[in-house]
């Protein structure tokens, strides 16, 4: 799986503005979904279509068809190309033989090998130049298309006077052999009389015989490339040259008036009829819960596309309704998804390259059908599983689940209405997601095809026999089915690596790389800062656990966590949980010169993540985890030493920005956490609970949570979900105390600062 990460390195990154709740920016939205919906209404079919679209041959008529007007029954294809052929069957072409054309042929090939011997002379005794040789070639013979470098190949020196002799000999020869025969003016695919016979014009007389007794121009042609490959095996070149030089110069010996036999045969396809019979208005076509019959069937081909024809003459009003009942649709679905989005993620709404990537998807699913359907393809093939397995790795499932209804029922409108498709696209779709949320390895890709071939079969079963399909009509639909399930979890794995590359956005496939500890970066964390690998593996533990209490995505918590100290690496051991034996260079630095250090190991991060391309949700996490926290512990370090200068407070807070998403939030209040707990001398159960809530408080109160979409109630899980994790890993010393928090702890915490970022050991929180 790494390939992704390889393709990543040169990707082309697509951008959007990041603050698209300014005014210039809100018009982005409008237009991607202004042409989206444009766009979706040009897929799908014309009016006529959605009232016979779902009706097909074997069939069970849902409902009863009358004739709204009069209108003739069309002939099949296959019934107007039996009709045809049996109309033109005796239009003969007449070929009239031509004496001559032997003569004339075998002359041409004795003149140009003539010339040829004569230029050969001329450049083998360096009285004349190649290149001249081949441009008055060329003048000479127009007719016989070749190349300047086919031409040069009979003045290679490396092929003898002999070989070229033998050369127009095997042609002589075979050209006598085909003239004596007849060589045709006209390819015999085109002559469509019975059995492709033709009339000899013999005198007075006209002698019909079947073409196949002659050669035309391409079977001379082979016959040709057949001597010559067996006499010249070892020469290709003067093979293929032989073979054109053939075309070039054989006449042929029995000709005809080839656009006049065209025109005869026009004239009578003309006359074929295209219909077969005549409904009248009123007429009833099929009853309700009547089978469809290939004649029944023909009528409602007939009625369509009579309706269409009516459609194109139509005038005004009656010509845009359609059309703008086309565009209410649309909008009426593109509305429905923006409610649920609004309530469910209201954030995504105000991203312009989640709607865009929303657009993406929904154009490629929608666009594959009405491919499908312009070119006859199957309604099995129908890619929405693609869509569902799409949006629920670019978004969640949730909102996969919601794309899923969105294009069952667009994609279903854009084949015509039919609600079995509906069905089987809410199905198969909804299946999709929970099958795209399993996969995270090879196996489970594969475990993923037979999942979805599994759900293709039973529902068109299911479905099948609810719409009374015929059974040999379900066997049929299977194999599409299967063919579709088999297909799409592959090609969603490869899109959604482009999708990473092209628009720089993260899903479960590229973080499931991330998280692995092998990766290059961890390794150097773990080898050049232990500490802080420890530190970072734990915070992941417990971001991941807060992830899963409010919602947000416990993967990108996890892999967060685990680079969001990457920049640490260069200055190890100016971090506490990184110095050993007491030692730390920080009591040799002034407070602002320490405070630099630890604000500088975020810039740092940034760095790294750019070297080793890390997707921007994670460069997100680096940057906001510590938000514009202040470095309590120096500050107060610099007030004490500042004597009468003043102290800017600013030099001492992170650069920021603040959290901007749930998982930024739980990694900077995870940070802490685990710092914290680290400096408890007794962690019982009470004061791990009363670190853990004084933190969350603090973080809150001190405005760092002002911008992350948590609730109060977020915030009380989040306590919950810490607590359970510190409990697992202080398990072996807790005594579960019934008071709060014991006086040594007070005495311990407040030593500094009276602030949880500057306890025992300030420098645990201070990076």
């Amino acid at each position: 799986m790494m390939f992704l990460d390889r393709f990543r390195k040169s990707r082309l990154v697509i951008r959007f503005p990041s603050n698209s709740d300014k005014p210039e920016f809100i018009w982005i939205r409008w237009v991607i979904v202004g042409v989206l919906s444009f766009i979706l209404v040009l897929f799908f079919p014309r009016v006529e279509s959605f009232q016979l679209s779902d009706l097909k041959e074997g069939s069970i008529s849902p409902r009863r068809i009358v004739a709204p007007f009069d209108f003739e029954i069309l002939k099949t294809r296959m019934q107007y190309q039996s009709d045809r052929a049996l109309a033109i069957k005796n239009i003969f072409p007449v070929f009239y033989p031509d004496p001559s054309a032997k003569a004339r042929s075998l002359k041409k090939l004795q003149e140009f090998m003539h010339t040829v011997f004569q230029y050969r002379s001329l450049v083998m005794h360096h009285k004349m130049d190649p290149s001249a040789v081949v441009d008055s070639l060329k003048k000479r013979y127009p007719q016989i298309p070749f190349r300047s470098e086919q031409w040069e190949i009979l003045l290679d020196p490396s092929l003898s006077s002999q070989n070229l002799v033998h050369f127009e000999k095997v042609l002589q020869t075979e050209m006598i052999k085909i003239l004596d025969i007849g060589l045709l003016n006209m390819p015999k695919a085109e002559i469509e009389s019975a059995d492709r016979h033709i009339l000899i014009a013999n005198g007075k007389t006209m002698k019909p015989i079947s073409a196949e007794k002659f050669y035309d121009f391409s079977e001379a042609k082979a016959k040709v490339y057949s001597l010559l490959k067996q006499s010249f095996s070892e020469n290709k070149k003067l093979v293929a040259f032989g073979v054109e030089l053939i075309s070039g110069i054989l006449e042929p010996t029995l000709v005809t008036d080839v656009n006049a036999y065209k025109e005869r045969i026009r004239e009578i396809e003309a006359k074929v009829p295209l219909s077969s019979g005549f409904v009248y208005e009123n007429e009833k076509i099929v009853d309700q819960h009547e089978r469809i019959t290939p004649e029944i069937y023909q009528k409602l081909v007939s009625l369509s596309q009579k309706m269409a024809e009516k459609r194109l003459q139509e005038k005004g009003i009656q010509r845009v309704l359609p059309y703008a009942g086309r565009f209410f649709l649309v909008w009426a679905l593109l509305l429905l998804i923006a409610m649920y989005t609004f309530f469910e993620k209201p954030e995504l709404l105000k991203d312009p390259k989640s709607i865009f990537l929303f657009s993406i998807v929904v154009l490629l699913a929608s666009g594959g059908t009405f491919l499908l359907r312009h070119y006859n393809g199957s309604e099995y093939l129908v890619p929405v599983a693609m869509g569902s397995m799409l949006l629920a790795s670019l978004f969640d499932a949730k909102m996969g689940f919601a794309g899923t209804v969105f294009l069952s029922v667009l994609c279903s409108a854009i084949w015509g209405n039919a609600f079995y498709l509906t069905v089987i696209s809410l199905i198969v779709g909804s299946v999709s997601i929970l099958v795209i949320k399993r996969v995270r390895t090879r196996t489970r890709l594969v475990e993923a095809v037979i999942l979805m071939i599994g759900a293709y079969i039973l529902t068109i079963t299911v479905v099948g026999f609810f719409m009374h399909f015929p059974m040999i009509e379900i066997l049929k639909a299977w194999r599409f089915g299967a063919f579709n399930g088999l297909v799409t979890p592959i090609l969603v794995y490869g899109l959604l690596a482009l999708f990473e590359s092209v628009f720089d956005v993260i899903t479960d496939f590229s973080l499931l790389e991330l998280s692995n500890l092998n990766h290059p970066l961890l390794k150097r964390l773990s080898v050049e800062a232990p500490g802080t690998y420890h530190h970072s593996i734990v915070v992941g533990n417990l971001a991941e656990a807060g992830a899963r209490a409010v919602g947000a995505n416990p993967l990108l918590a996890r892999v967060g966590s685990y680079y969001h100290d990457i920049g640490k690496i260069e200055k190890a051991e100016y971090f506490i949980e990184n110095q050993v034996r007491g030692k730390n260079p920080h009591r040799k630095l002034s407070p602002r010169m320490s405070a630099l250090i630890l604000s500088n190991h975020v810039k740092k991060s940034l760095e790294l993540a750019e070297e080793f391309h890390l997707p921007s949700a994670i460069k997100d996490i680096m940057v906001q985890h510590h938000g514009r926290s202040l470095m309590t512990y120096f500050y107060q370090k610099a007030l004490e030493q500042s004597e009468d200068e003043e102290v800017n407070e600013e030099d001492y807070r992170y650069p920021g920005p603040k959290p901007q998403t749930k998982e930024a939030a739980l990694v900077m209040l995870a940070d802490a956490v685990e710092a914290a707990s680290r400096t408890l001398k007794t962690p019982t159960h009470s004061r791990l609970k009363g670190l853990v809530e004084e933190l969350v408080d603090e973080r809150f109160q001190s405005g760092e949570l002002d911008e992350a979409p948590l609730t109060l109630r977020d915030l009380q899980r989040i306590k919950e979900s810490f607590l359970s994790i510190l409990a697992g890993i202080f398990h072996t010393r807790l005594e579960y105390p019934e008071k709060e928090f014991s006086e040594s702890h007070e005495k311990q915490r407040t030593k500094s600062s009276g602030s949880p970022s500057a306890s025992a050991d300030p420098l645990r929180f201070a990076g």
